[in-house]
């Protein structure tokens, strides 16, 4: 059963301008909140105070390096797809190279110079008897059973599905067929990922099959989506006079009851050794980022693995986390977070950015493998990697401190765990020029003197998919936890009924509908709801 929530508007809401907002965390959600409590709720910025445990905001995502050392794109695998929210969002902000313009006219300006949309989203490579052969991947082959299978997946309830695996209710052949490597590649679904997440993702995007493997124009920006949308954001909420706070550690969040009905009292710090008391006032209203995907997550370099073999990074937990923990063992309103931070092998990717001279002769000959557009961002799956390499070379430059004789690509393994077919070792254990050498040796491409003209540099990202692993209905907490009068919740691992969380716009919309509930601004567009599609798909 879906869990239905009325507004539960906090006291200030009425009068803005007495109002402190805290928020905790620096993620997008927290970042698009801060926005929309300017931009809609009227709330001064300087009233507006952002903790975040790092030195720079953004929630441990990187986009950084120099083509000397190498670019470092943790981002990479980061799910896209982004949608009405995220556009209301970027309509509201000044873009990072001209404040006369917003983000969103910056990007439709830059897909009007750089047409991309018809360019496919994926392309499927596979080893075929002398050579590698590319697979359409706009034509999915769903068999009949399959087919079966997808219906009725998406006809049942999710209190019926529960914590299952989505490999539960599919055969092994369902796993290498095209529709599937699509979605994996996409949303970096796994079989052992929760079933009820991928009805969601199916019902979600039913109406868009057919459309789904070409990009759309808010996923195509003229650098990286750190530097094209969280700088400019970032930059926006500084100049506005919003109060960042970096390196400080959120340790508890003290909550105080009258009659059932709960309130934020305090907020616990630790700022330079020195532990702290944030006093919350009753006009005030606290957001809590929690959850990340970036925890515990470490970079290696073109010599150097990610996580040598005698130190294990797994168990790191920041404070998203551990604040989650914390708030889920006071009350189980607030979820379970142990149900998506502790699965570590079912969690894990590998990401790795190339920094290539343009020397090495790859982009040359990866186009014309593909015939794909260059600079088109699609991601190029190999399906025969056991460490299931996905690949995709953006549009150049990718960073924009990036010279005109530099390119740069990235990708990720969604089976890193496994040894690779050429380097036999898991990709977990390699560094960056390992990670080359596979990719060459997937692509057919000579070692040299490409490997020479490059530097990869890898990522371990331990918790990078927990918001795909199997859940049930009370394991994530509701934007506006019941009975509490100034608390909203947003992030990830937010429960936001028949939405999934494969895209960036989720966590926007867990911003913009717990801005809603608080402060009683316009809540995020309804969704369009089509079920004859699916039927019409499938069954074509």
């Amino acid at each position: 059963m879906i869990r239905q929530q009325q507004p539960v508007l906090a006291p200030g809401h009425q009068s803005p301008k007495k109002v402190n907002a805290w928020i905790l965390g620096s993620s997008i959600a927290s970042l698009a909140s801060a926005v929309h409590l300017i931009c809609d709720a009227k709330v001064p910025a300087s009233q507006i105070h952002i903790l975040e445990s790092h030195d720079i905001p953004g929630d441990g995502i990187i986009s950084a390096g120099d083509p000397v050392t190498g670019y470092n794109y943790r981002a990479g695998c980061m799910p896209t797809y982004n949608d009405a929210c995220m556009e209301r969002l970027l309509n509201l902000v000044p873009s990072a190279t001209n404040s006369n313009v917003t983000i969103l006219e910056e990007i439709k300006k830059f897909n009007v110079e750089m047409p991309f949309q018809d360019s496919p989203g994926t392309h499927v490579l596979i080893r075929g008897d002398n050579r590698l052969e590319k697979m359409e991947a706009s034509k999915f082959g769903i068999g009949l059973k399959d087919r079966m299978d997808l219906l009725l997946l998406m006809l049942k309830s999710e209190q019926t599905l529960g914590r299952k695996r989505i490999d539960e209710l599919f055969n092994r052949r369902f796993f290498n067929g095209t529709f599937w490597i699509v979605l994996s590649t996409l949303f970096n679904f796994q079989p052992w990922h929760s079933a009820a997440e991928f009805r969601r993702c199916l019902r979600r995007y039913s109406y868009e099959f057919r459309s789904l493997n070409t990009k759309k124009i808010l996923d195509c920006t003229r650098y990286n989506q750190y530097e094209s949308i969280i700088v400019p954001i970032v930059r926006f909420l500084q100049n506005k006079g919003v109060d960042f706070r970096f390196r400080i550690k959120v340790t508890d969040i003290v909550t105080i009851s009258d009659n059932d009905i709960e309130s934020v009292a305090a907020i616990n710090i630790v700022q330079n050794n020195s532990e702290e008391i944030i006093n919350v006032c009753t006009n005030d209203i606290v957001i809590v980022s929690i959850g990340s995907v970036t925890s515990g997550s470490s970079s290696g370099s073109n010599t150097v693995p990610a996580l040598p073999p005698s130190m294990e990074a797994v168990n790191e937990l920041d404070e998203n986390w551990s604040l989650w923990l914390d708030l889920g063992t006071k009350n189980p309103k607030f979820g379970n977070p142990y149900k998506f931070c502790t699965h570590v092998s079912e969690s894990r990717l590998v990401t790795f950015t190339v920094t290539l001279n343009d020397a090495a002769g790859f982009f040359n000959r990866f186009l014309e493998l593909t015939n794909g557009r260059p600079g088109s961002g699609s991601l190029v799956s190999l399906k025969h990697s056991n460490w299931m390499i996905s690949l995709c070379i953006p549009h150049q430059p990718f960073f924009s401190n990036q010279p005109n004789n530099i390119d740069v690509l990235w990708g990720y393994g969604l089976y890193p765990s496994q040894e690779g077919n050429f380097v036999k070792m898991p990709m977990t254990l390699c560094n960056g020029k390992e990670i080359m050498a596979e990719l060459l040796w997937h692509l057919d491409f000579p070692m040299e003197p490409i490997l020479s003209n490059s530097i990869t540099i890898p990522c371990v990202m331990p918790r990078m998919a927990a918001a795909l692993l199997p859940r049930n209905s009370t394991d994530r907490p509701d934007v506006t936890p019941e009975n509490v009068t100034n608390l909203a919740i947003v992030g990830q691992f937010v429960e936001i009924a028949d939405e999934t969380t494969v895209s960036l716009d989720y966590s926007v919309r867990g911003a913009q509908l717990a801005l809603s509930r608080l402060m009683g601004i316009e809540g995020p567009p309804m969704r369009r709801r089509a079920f004859h599609t699916p039927f019409s798909y499938f069954w074509r």
